[in-house]
C-alpha cells in the first residue's frame, strides 16, 4: 500500500501521520475512511479504559480478599459493587493527563506508562509460573492430565516457552538504551524501573509474612473441588452450520 521511499514514513510528529495505515488511506483518496478510523479508535479507546477499570478495580478487591491490600477496598454496595476499589483505581487514570504536558511530567507518564507496561508483563510470568508448578503439583500427587475437563496441548513446554518469551521482552524492554551510542541514565531508569520495584514488593511481602514456596506434594488441588464437580453443565447443541463450526474448532 505504502512505498518504502514515502517520506511521510520519516516524520516524527508525534502523531499518527507517520502511521503506513493512515498514509495509505490518503494515498487511495478514500475520504469517509479517516474518519471510520477515527470513530473505531476512539471507540476501542474507551472499551479498552473500561475494561481495564473494571480489572483493575478487581484486582485491588481481590488483593484485598487475600490479606494483601487493607481492609478498607473489601466495602460494597449492595449489589456487590467494590465502589472504594473502583474510585482509587478511577483516580489513577488521571495520571494520563501528564502526556499532554511539556518537559517533567511527560517523562513522569512515561515512568509510569513502564512500570504498568512491565507489572503487565510480570503477571503473566507468574500465570506460566502458576501454570508449571500446578502441572508439577499434578503429577506428584497423581492427578491424571486425561481426567480433566479441559486440557492445554503441549504442556508444560508451551508455558515454559511462554515464560521464557516474557522473561526476555523484560529484559530487552530497554535494548535501545545499550545501542549505537544511545546510552542516557533516565532512559535507562524509565525502561527498567519497573523490575526493581516488582522484586522488592515481592521480597518485602515474603519477608513480611515469613511465606515459603509451597512444594508440588503440598499443594493444595482438592479444596472446592467438590463443589464444582456437582455443576451441572448442560450440553449445549449448535442451532445452525456456523455454530456447528464453532464448536468443533473450540
Amino acid at each position: 500500500m505504502v512505498p518504502y521511499t514515502n517520506g511521510d514514513l520519516d516524520t516524527s510528529t508525534g502523531t499518527a501521520a507517520s502511521s503506513p495505515w493512515v498514509i495509505g488511506i490518503q494515498l487511495a483518496q478514500i475520504r469517509a475512511l479517516p474518519s471510520i478510523i477515527n470513530a473505531v479508535i476512539l471507540t476501542s479507546a474507551a472499551s479498552s479504559g473500561n475494561a481495564f477499570l473494571y480489572a483493575g478495580s478487581r484486582y485491588l478487591f481481590g488483593l484485598a480478599q487475600n490479606g494483601q491490600a487493607p481492609r478498607i477496598f473489601l466495602k460494597c454496595t449492595k449489589r456487590g459493587l467494590p465502589w472504594i476499589c473502583v474510585l482509587v483505581t478511577w483516580v489513577f487514570s488521571l495520571l494520563t493527563y501528564l502526556s499532554v504536558g511539556a518537559g517533567g511530567s511527560v517523562a513522569v507518564f512515561n515512568w509510569f506508562l513502564n512500570i504498568t507496561t512491565i507489572a503487565n508483563l510480570f503477571t503473566w510470568v507468574g500465570i506460566c509460573i502458576a501454570a508449571i508448578q500446578w502441572q508439577k503439583a499434578c503429577k506428584a500427587q497423581g492427578v491424571n492430565r486425561a481426567d480433566l475437563p479441559f486440557r492445554s496441548v503441549g504442556q508444560p513446554y508451551l508455558a515454559w516457552a511462554a515464560l521464557v518469551m516474557f522473561s526476555l521482552v523484560i529484559l530487552t524492554n530497554g535494548w535501545e538504551v545499550f545501542t549505537n551510542g544511545n546510552w542516557n541514565v533516565t532512559n535507562f531508569i524509565t525502561a527498567y524501573i519497573g523490575v526493581p520495584i516488582f522484586f522488592l514488593l515481592y521480597g518485602f511481602w515474603k519477608l513480611f509474612k515469613r511465606s515459603k514456596w509451597i512444594a508440588p506434594s503440598d499443594v493444595d488441588l482438592w479444596t472446592g473441588k467438590a463443589a464444582i464437580d456437582n455443576e451441572y453443565w448442560p450440553e449445549q447443541k449448535p442451532k445452525n452450520i456456523v455454530e456447528k463450526f464453532w464448536f468443533w474448532l473450540c
